[in-house]
């Protein structure tokens, strides 16, 4: 019973400081509770450690973690149980980033994630990057002094594997002239003719993203303008940037195109450090 009432104390303040977003102190806490200062540890680490974020030096204000909980019954719930602390999450932010979306009919969409998985694997991307123009890729990726072969595709290899780590696809509809403009007469004469006007077609949009140069670390609870400040760009993330896009290409693009081949055309929207819309037509 003694224990109820401690978990209703708590339970009472989290939701008041919930409410109010009042800072507070472990001690301010424990003093809702009749809690001996051993036991007390036990139960902010096991229950109560993830409903709070920290704002200061051992000042605590209730996170939106705590929502669920705002009534007694999923409270209790929570605290007679086993339960993990907050997840500690480290805050690292990117200035920079290159962003590549494809556009096609969704009839392509498993023949090309086929084509793109095959690539995230050694023994392929060595035999692709190995079919590579030779002098193009070492003018890009220079030799180290006396590097073999074998050591210098598996260096390379290690350096797309970290970049190059997987993609993601999403569906939208869509609906698009497929003739010449024309009045509402006309466009009933071509769909009479068995053509179609407008047309109804569902997208897959392939997308790549792909961060470069170095990140830089946030307070995890700091000012969102902290972490907008804006870094120059140093020479290696330039350098970075142009080794990716121009792997991208030769390794990504040729094999996407080759696999949508047929298409009267297939667009790539590139954004990012560029914002560019690549069209391939058929000639």
């Amino acid at each position: 019973m003694g224990d109820d009432k401690n978990q209703r104390n708590a339970f009472q303040f989290l939701s008041e400081h919930f409410a109010s977003q009042e800072p507070f102190s472990q001690d301010d806490l424990c003093a809702v509770t009749d809690w001996q200062r051993k036991t007390f540890p036990t139960y902010w680490s096991k229950h109560y450690k993830t409903f709070v974020v920290p704002v200061g030096k051992n000042r605590f204000r209730v996170s939106e973690s705590f929502r669920p909980f705002l009534s007694w019954e999923r409270f209790r719930e929570h605290v007679t149980q086993m339960r993990r602390a907050s997840s500690d999450y480290s805050w690292s932010v990117y200035g920079n980033l290159l962003v590549y979306e494809f556009f096609m009919p969704l009839t392509h969409e498993g023949a090309l994630r086929t084509t793109l998985d095959a690539l995230f694997f050694k023994d392929t991307l060595l035999t692709k990057v190995k079919a590579l123009d030779r002098k193009a890729l070492e003018q890009r990726f220079p030799r180290e002094p006396a590097e073999g072969d074998d050591t210098y595709f598996e260096r390379l290899c290690a350096w797309i594997s970290k970049r190059f780590v997987g993609y993601s696809v999403s569906h939208v509809s869509g609906r698009f002239r497929a003739e010449e403009i024309a009045t509402h007469q006309d466009a009933a004469l071509v769909e009479n003719q068995g053509r179609r006007y407008l047309i109804d077609e569902t997208t897959a949009v392939v997308k790549f993203i792909f961060p470069f140069g170095e990140p830089k670390t946030v307070p995890l609870y700091a000012e969102s303008d902290e972490a907008d400040a804006e870094d120059e760009e140093a020479p290696s993330a330039a350098r970075d940037a142009k080794q990716i896009d121009w792997l991208f290409h030769e390794l990504f693009v040729k094999s996407v195109v080759q696999v949508v081949n047929g298409e009267a055309e297939i667009w790539m929207v590139e954004s990012g450090l560029r914002n560019r819309l690549h069209i391939w037509k058929v000639q």
